[in-house]
């Protein structure tokens, strides 16, 4: 091979597998990110295998088109689908890893040869192999792998790479594969392929104690606590707090809500127990202006119009990530509404992490588990969504805490216990177990 990218040839060299690398803004996507863009530090070089990827407008196109021709070290399983042409609600549903319909006679029809339906998922599980064993191929010696999941695609790939090549595996959880909303056979398979990667003697990592936990506990005698690591995530250099300034409104309180698997009937909690704050604060306080990242917008704006109807409330389309960290950036509160058939009893959402590096005062509205626990412990709210006096309240504390003090919030200290260098040396260290002395 040509080493004409800069060290590239000196680092050793990882396969990365990952469905929910970005542009998807699916559970560990941000994760993914990140520690792809330290590996070079750690003296790894990454070669990942991504979804396809999405412009935004003509210039992105323009330029998107221009570097697939050059090394990135990022290899798409798709051609890269057009935003502009696709419309937001459809983009929408292809981030967040649903099939989204093409436009009628859009050559976006062809992509990964689905038909009519486009899913960037389906599109990685379907190229991702083939892709693979071309970058194995090409970067001859690749000394390790890393796979992400859910979903189990990019695990059982690592699977059979790795039996087909000799190559270690770093497999990351960030999530348990068998769920409660799965049923029938998809729990069966999904519990099956969980316990075969966790009785693999590969190396695996997850992002909280929790998680690690669980798996210890449903797999005992079959894993130990040696054979995973936690690997938290972390801040990016651009969050720290000389980098991300305080803003804070001078009007209503700008109050930014991402929906997390939330159901329905949880959204509709989530809304009486706002509307029951905004009741009784009444004339004696501004009212806030609420954005909604996420969540079904139809049943969102039924159930503000019938508790909060003369609130201003925004309902924003889960698109891009940066736009995401732009809405946090400008937000006086963030919080989180997560529903009880998510992950929330094992992971932190990764925006919370980004709110908190960003020394954003925090919310948290739904089970117990790492993340009302972070943020309790970073200074802010918790509450169960069931208990909707619970969550009225707990709004109401968290409103009243920016208005009376909003330049006093420290984090609870979250951003620096949150800091890359920690996790960065934990994942340096598990990075060389992989490879023989």
């Amino acid at each position: 091979m040509d080493c004409k990218y800069f060290s590239f040839c000196l680092m050793k060299k990882i396969l990365f597998l990952s469905v929910n690398y970005p542009p998807l803004l699916t559970a560990g996507s941000s994760r993914a990110s990140r520690i792809v863009s330290r590996l070079p530090e750690l003296g790894w070089a990454p070669l990942v295998v991504a979804p396809a990827d999405i412009a935004w407008d003509e210039e992105g196109k323009n330029r998107l088109l221009s570097e697939s021709g050059e090394f990135t070290g990022i290899y798409r399983t798709g051609e890269l689908v057009d935003a502009v042409a696709f419309g937001p609600e459809r983009t929408a549903q292809l981030v967040q890893g649903m099939s989204a319909a093409a436009p009628t006679g859009s050559p976006l029809r062809m992509i990964t040869g689905l038909l009519p339906g486009v899913n960037l998922v389906s599109g990685w599980e379907k190229q991702a192999a083939s892709v693979a064993d071309g970058v194995i191929s090409r970067h001859d010696p690749v000394d390790a792998i890393y796979a992400q999941g859910p979903p189990a695609a990019p695990l059982l790939l690592a699977l059979e790479l790795s039996k087909k090549h000799a190559l270690p595996v770093l497999f990351d959880l960030v999530a348990p594969l068998e769920t409660p909303s799965a049923s029938g056979s998809r729990q069966s398979d999904a519990a099956q392929i969980e316990e075969r990667i966790l009785t693999s003697g590969h190396t695996i990592i997850t992002p909280t104690r929790a998680l690690k936990e669980y798996f210890l506990k449903k797999y005992f005698g079959k894993a130990t606590h040696d054979d995973i690591s936690i690997i938290p995530d972390f801040c990016e250099e651009a969050f720290a707090p000389k980098a991300s300034g305080k803003h804070f409104s001078a009007g209503s309180p700008r109050v930014t809500v991402l929906m997390e698997h939330a159901s329905g009937k949880e959204l509709k909690l989530f809304f009486s127990a706002l509307g029951r704050y905004m009741k009784l604060a009444g004339s004696f306080s501004l009212l806030p202006s609420v954005q909604v990242l996420g969540g079904d917008d139809r049943e969102i704006t039924k159930y503000t119009r019938k508790n909060i109807p003369d609130a201003s409330v925004s309902v924003v389309r889960r698109l891009s990530g940066e736009d995401e960290l732009e809405s946090i950036r400008q937000c006086d509160l963030f919080g989180v509404v997560a529903g009880r058939e998510g992950h929330a009893p094992f992971t932190v959402p990764e925006r919370a992490v980004d709110a908190l590096c960003m020394r954003k005062p925090l919310f948290f509205v739904g089970p117990e588990g790492p993340a009302a626990r972070l943020a309790v412990d970073a200074g802010g709210f918790w509450a169960p969504l069931e208990d909707v006096e619970g969550v009225a309240q707990v709004l109401g504390s968290a409103f009243e805490s920016i208005r009376n003090s909003p330049e006093k919030f420290s984090g609870g200290g979250m951003p620096e216990k949150l800091s890359a260098s920690q996790s960065l040396n934990d994942l340096s260290k598990t990075l060389a177990y992989l490879l023989p002395i």
